[in-house]
């Protein structure tokens, strides 16, 4: 009996359960005295008690703690006890939450362990903090033997959770309450070793960052990147946690030693880039050694910086030997103290204010250079201001004996062209790799404009190229037969090119790549050069350099679509142009699913039906079709009447193509837009017939549904699609005819093709089993005949297994075959030979080859009927014994 009280119903629900709901006292005692279990669960594990507090049932609750039930029973799913399941349930009704308080008091006073964790390794106190249950929470604390390090799997202490769900933090919030009851303000969570302060200084989290200070949080420590709060305070930019961090005594000259997300000056080579990618966001590099300032400027949190540079000051002026005193001259890894940093992104306001705060101006790096030397060889003239008007010693040298001013010089940093005027403006010298060139490739390969003109004005050649050195020497400038017009349109030096121009450059000239000046330009997408060169009366747009490439192509590769409007508005067929394959640019574009170019050249409206010049003959349409780019398909569809009906030499429509190359979505568009689906090509095969011989399931699927395609339509062999899918089987053949035989079930199965082949006579000759089966299932004539005489039971295979399984599959009496003679003997059909069918397989037999006689139970046909031989074994023996 107590077993029979302690099942569930069909609903899940037990006897006592549906007692106490009820609040039958009386009836729930009866239940217990007859041997009712409190204990008992129900099918999904959970303890009545479990049930009594998800519904909020305080009566139920208390009756069964008072009957002894477990209060630390989990449930196997989650691990929750019901002092878990009391906490996570969220109670509408007022007086439902005053009653689980209740509930949640009587379990800590029946043992229930607050410390025990569910499967996310939670405790009862992580759920109450995550939900806020102030009520519950007092209860908790109270409680003697709370162990709040516990950890969840994402290693948080519930303290992490009432700082981040929580803004205040005054004497009745989760945080002060849980810390009072020894919860640890220095908890380190996971393997990278951050601490709280690290955790929530990482969130933006300030308010909970000076909560932790004023308790006593430790706020020294390092993670393994060796970041200390106060880094993470200064990289996220929170001044007030800074400055809080500083006066508890946070040390600012600590340095991280692993890489760390900031901006990667020695990878450069340059310490004065700019520390943002062109999307504005901080580049991930590999810089380490950083102090909180160098943190600060690089993040440019200014009101950080502030915060440190007056803690400095507070330092010095009040002689807090507590405190320590920032060091504004360590170095990073990039070599860089913080002033060469703040003058590497460009923040001047940052360095006057690290100078007033004594940085020092003359430092030198590991190199012996200084921040004038820097700023000098990567022509920074803003910084290179700043450092002189600030007092830089102009004397320094470098570890070579140059000064500033000699380095400027020999970096031509400013020009001296009076110098040069009355040098000879053709003289030559020593170039790259020991080639020769003259004073005019020199100024352009330093990018001393002021120079170039100057000797451009003065009557140097200006369509001189460089020229190999003594012996030979030299690299590939010296036989690149690039004029000073080809280097400055590659390099964008606008203004020697205007005065190129102005002198009789040869705007026509070739480098050894064929290359005009014009295709460099249109490389290196110098829009201003490329209109100054449009402008020039005698430029040939026709030159095509060695990979026959047009300044026009040259423009379409690049998407420079400026560039190509520009070229066409000069020569308007320059888009018409054909490529050594055949290939004008609409046809490249569209093969490349370049949308840009192909809205580009559609929107200059070139011809939309031109056909490539190759053995293909395809439209643009045909080619966005292969491509399967849907878009370009729309777009052409749009722009072109009639591309829809234009056919490949072979007959083929856009849809044969998407059939062929499995692109049901393009299919669909096709339909949509009126395509003739039943157009056939050379062989008469319409798409259907290419889909399935392809094997291709969703275009099939397509083409049955979204079109009234003719699936009977036969080609040059006289077989339809099934034919096809019989003759040609893939792996989801049989997939193939179930979709055909659902959306068509009097498909005529039996139809045969020019060689007199059934499409299960194919399908069975090629060995495809599935797709056999799906035929004969269906209702296929088993002994359908071709020309040659051959059918599925006397065709020549290894092994006659499948032929053996087929007919096993036998659910309904499949047509009878006609014809003239036995389909077993060959014995022809007279007066003493009459015809009989099979009863099993429908073949036509003389008396002999069908002298057996079986009920056959499948087909209800419970008296002996005439049957082959091969019937006879299958029916009788068995498809399996007689494989």
């Amino acid at each position: 009996l107590p077993a029979v009280l302690d099942e569930a119903d069909e609903a899940g629900d037990m006897a006592l359960d549906l007692a106490l709901l009820g609040r039958h006292h009386c009836i729930a005692d009866t239940l217990l005295k007859h041997g009712a279990s409190v204990t008992t669960t129900d099918p999904t594990g959970a303890s009545l008690l479990h049930r009594a507090v998800r519904r909020g049932d305080e009566f139920s609750a208390s009756f069964l703690m008072n009957h002894g039930c477990s209060v630390n029973v989990a449930t196997p799913g989650d691990g929750r006890t019901p002092l878990h399941s009391l906490v996570s349930q969220v109670y509408e009704d007022r007086q439902k939450r005053e009653d689980m308080v209740k509930v949640a008091q009587m379990m800590i006073e029946k043992g229930a362990d607050p410390n025990i964790q569910d499967k996310n390794m939670k405790t009862v106190m992580h759920l109450v903090v995550e939900g806020e249950r102030e009520e519950v929470f007092r209860v908790l604390i109270e409680h003697d033997n709370l162990r709040l390090e516990l950890r969840d799997k994402f290693g948080y202490p519930p303290l992490w959770y009432a700082l981040v769900n929580s803004t205040d933090f005054g004497d009745a919030s989760y945080a002060l309450l849980l810390i009072k009851k020894g919860a640890s303000p220095d908890a380190v969570v996971g393997s990278s070793g951050e601490s709280l302060l690290h955790l929530v200084a990482r969130e933006g989290l300030e308010e909970a960052g000076l909560f932790l200070t004023t308790e006593g949080a430790n706020c020294n420590v390092v993670n393994a990147d060796g970041e200390t709060p106060l880094h993470i305070s200064c990289t996220v930019g929170l001044p007030s946690l800074t400055t809080a961090l500083l006066q508890i005594g946070a040390n600012p000259n600590l340095q991280t030693y692993s890489s760390t997300p900031t901006t990667n000056l020695a990878a450069t080579g340059d310490p004065f880039a700019d520390d943002e990618s062109e999307n504005g966001s901080p580049s991930s590099t590999l810089t380490f050694r950083e102090t909180a300032l160098h943190r600060a400027i690089k993040n440019k949190n200014e009101s950080d910086i502030r915060a440190i540079l007056d803690h400095k000051e507070y330092c010095e002026s009040n002689k807090a030997d507590n405190l320590l005193l920032p060091d504004l001259n360590l170095r990073d890894s990039d070599d860089l103290t913080a002033l060469g940093v703040a003058l590497g992104t460009g923040q001047l306001t940052v360095a006057k204010h690290l100078l007033e705060a004594s940085a020092d101006l003359n430092t030198t790096d590991s190199q012996g250079l200084g921040l004038l030397h820097m700023a000098i060889q990567l022509k920074d003239i803003h910084v290179a201001t700043f450092l002189i008007n600030n007092g830089t010693d102009v004397n320094l040298r470098t570890r070579e004996g140059q000064s500033p001013l000699e380095l400027c010089i020999n970096e031509g940093f400013g020009s001296v062209v009076a110098l040069l005027y009355h040098v000879d403006t053709d003289n030559w010298g020593d170039g790259p790799d020991g080639c020769l060139q003259t004073l005019l490739h020199k100024a352009i390969d330093e990018n001393r404009e002021d120079i170039a003109c100057f000797l451009i004005r003065s009557g140097c050649d200006v369509n001189v190229v460089r020229k190999p050195g003594p012996g030979g020497t030299g690299g590939e400038e010296a036989t690149d037969q690039q004029t000073p017009l080809h280097l400055c349109c590659s390099w964008g030096l606008e203004d020697i090119v205007q005065t190129l121009l102005e002198h009789g450059a040869k705007v026509n000239a070739k480098d050894c790549e064929n290359k005009t000046p014009l295709h460099h330009a249109i490389e290196n997408a110098h829009t201003t050069i490329i209109s100054l060169l449009l402008s020039h009366p005698s430029l040939d747009l026709t030159l095509r350099d060695k990979s026959g490439i047009t300044p026009f192509a040259a423009a379409m590769l690049r998407k420079n679509n400026k560039a190509a409007q520009a070229i066409l508005s000069r020569e308007p067929k320059a888009a018409e142009q054909y490529d050594h394959k055949g290939h004008n640019f609409l046809h490249v574009a569209i093969q490349k699913k370049d949308m840009e170019s192909v809205l580009f050249l559609l929107s200059i409206h070139v011809d939309m039906h031109t056909r490539t010049q190759d053995q293909l003959s395809l439209t643009p349409l045909h080619l966005a079709t292969l491509s399967g780019s849907e878009m370009i398909v729309r777009n052409l569809l749009l722009a072109g009447s009639g591309a829809i009906s234009e056919l490949t030499p072979q007959k083929q429509t856009v849809l044969h193509l998407a059939a062929a190359h499995d692109h049901p979505h393009l299919a669909s568009i096709f339909i949509e837009n009126g395509v003739n689906v039943d157009a056939v090509d050379d062989n008469l095969n319409n798409a259907l017939h290419v889909a399935v011989k392809e094997g291709h399931l969703s275009l099939v699927k397509v083409l049955l549904t979204e079109s009234r395609i003719n699936a009977g339509a036969v080609n040059l062999r006289g077989q339809n699609p099934l034919h096809v899918l019989g003759n040609y089987p893939k792996e989801n053949a049989a997939a193939i005819a179930e979709v055909f035989l659902e959306t068509m079930p009097d498909y005529d199965l039996n139809k045969v093709d020019v060689e007199g082949n059934s499409a299960l006579l194919l399908a069975y000759m090629r060995g495809a089993g599935q797709l056999c089966r799906v035929f004969v299932r269906s209702g296929a004539c088993l002994g359908s005949t071709n020309k040659h005489g051959v059918n599925i039971f006397n065709y020549q295979v290894p092994t006659k297994t499948l032929l053996f399984r087929l007919l096993d599959v036998l659910s309904v009496e499949p047509p009878w075959s006609e014809g003239e003679l036995c389909m077993e003997c060959g014995a022809k059909f007279g007066i003493a030979t009459r015809k009989h069918h099979c009863r099993h397989c429908g073949r036509l037999l003389c008396n002999r080859c069908s002298d057996k006689d079986v009920p056959i139970l499948k087909f209800s046909l419970n008296k002996p009927v005439r049957v082959c031989q091969t019937c006879f074994d299958v029916l009788t023996l068995g498809a399996a014994a007689i494989s």
